[in-house]
């Protein structure tokens, strides 16, 4: 199985969390495909890629809607279902889509400490009321750190028996081993408020293209779909056709969660042995690293060495960077810059 990536760039481009190892051979000839028929509008229904994803999730159509992106989706979700007497609950140092979503639909939204790198499960189910809805990032979004199942069951269940909606943005979570990490997945078909939003943007390597979707309970769905269908053609037919194409090519997205696992393990294993860097096991394509010196002057360093890393100070982790995992070129020049810059700030 080839996987294309692009060793060719002059810069290591680790900072937003895509795929270092391109996309799927027949997705890529899918959106080509699509250059003879880009007079036409895409079908507004995604029809086809709909039904491909309820196929594959032992879902229906009625459980599954297609947006541009994951943050498209957040939007929808806030505008359609957040109930201004009950507010949305999200999780603070986390992607700020989910913040930004809920305050783009002028709520305010009720921000909760992490615990232990993650969600707090507890505070987020005692914070739960009728018609709340809960954003949840699992696999966590900067630390990489994934829930324990029984802790997405137990905010499932209060979501249930309290009338809220529990949203889980699950970005990152095709690229985990199945006992590091479990989908909501079980629960939207149990029939439970659950919303699970997923991505072709990571694993599948099409984040130039901006396609995501939900998936959740019929009625749920079905409110989200009325707001959806106000921008009528939101995701473009090439998007459609090559995440279509993607999702069917399950031999490929294997190959880069394996890729990417390495990359990462090997990557963790090596930070280890540097006396300037605090690292936790991430189950996703990046790894949240810790410095002595601030993560701004860190990237501002590295971006001069021709390396990109995620600055999270805006997300409350001035100390922080974040560096996602790409192919093996990449992964040198980040050891090679991370050396550099630290024998700098270290000698002053």
């Amino acid at each position: 199985m080839q996987v294309i990536a692009s060793p060719s760039d002059p810069i290591a481009r680790l900072n937003l969390s895509e795929s270092g190892f391109g996309c799927s051979p027949r997705a890529r000839q899918a959106a080509l495909d699509e250059a003879d028929r880009l007079n036409r509008y895409p079908d507004a229904a995604a029809a086809r890629l709909v039904a491909a994803i309820a196929g594959r999730e032992n879902l229906t159509p009625n459980h599954v809607i297609v947006g541009n992106g994951i943050d498209e989706l957040l939007l929808i979700s806030a505008l359609a279902l957040v109930d201004p007497s009950a507010g949305a609950i999200v999780g603070d140092r986390t992607y700020p889509g989910h913040v930004n979503a809920v305050r783009a639909a002028r709520q305010s939204p009720i921000i909760l400490p992490l615990r232990d790198l993650r969600m707090d499960t507890e505070a987020s189910a005692s914070a739960m009321r009728s018609r709340s809805v809960v954003y949840i990032c699992n696999p966590h979004n900067p630390t990489g750190v994934a829930l324990d199942p029984a802790e997405i069951e137990y905010l499932a269940r209060v979501a249930h028996q309290r009338g809220a909606v529990l949203v889980i943005d699950e970005a990152y979570i095709e690229f985990t081993d199945p006992d590091e990490a479990t989908s909501a997945i079980t629960h939207v078909r149990a029939g439970l408020p659950v919303i699970v939003l997923r991505t072709f943007s990571k694993i599948h390597g099409l984040a130039g293209l901006r396609c995501g979707y939900a998936m959740t309970r019929p009625d749920i769905c079905e409110r989200m779909r009325r707001l959806k269908d106000v921008l009528v053609f939101n995701v473009n037919r090439v998007a459609l056709a090559a995440a279509e194409a993607s999702l069917a090519d399950a031999e490929f997205t294997d190959v880069v969660r394996g890729h990417t696992r390495t990359a990462v393990r090997s990557f963790e294993a090596w930070l280890t042995t540097q006396p300037w860097a605090e690292v936790n096991p991430s189950v996703t394509n990046f790894t949240l690293v810790k410095l002595p010196w601030p993560a701004h002057v860190v990237s501002e360093r590295l971006a001069v060495h021709g390396v990109l890393v995620r600055d999270l100070t805006d997300m409350g982790w001035p100390d922080h960077v974040r560096i996602s995992a790409g192919h093996a070129d990449e992964m040198d020049s980040i050891r090679t810059a991370l050396e550099k810059v630290a024998q700098e700030l270290e000698t002053g």
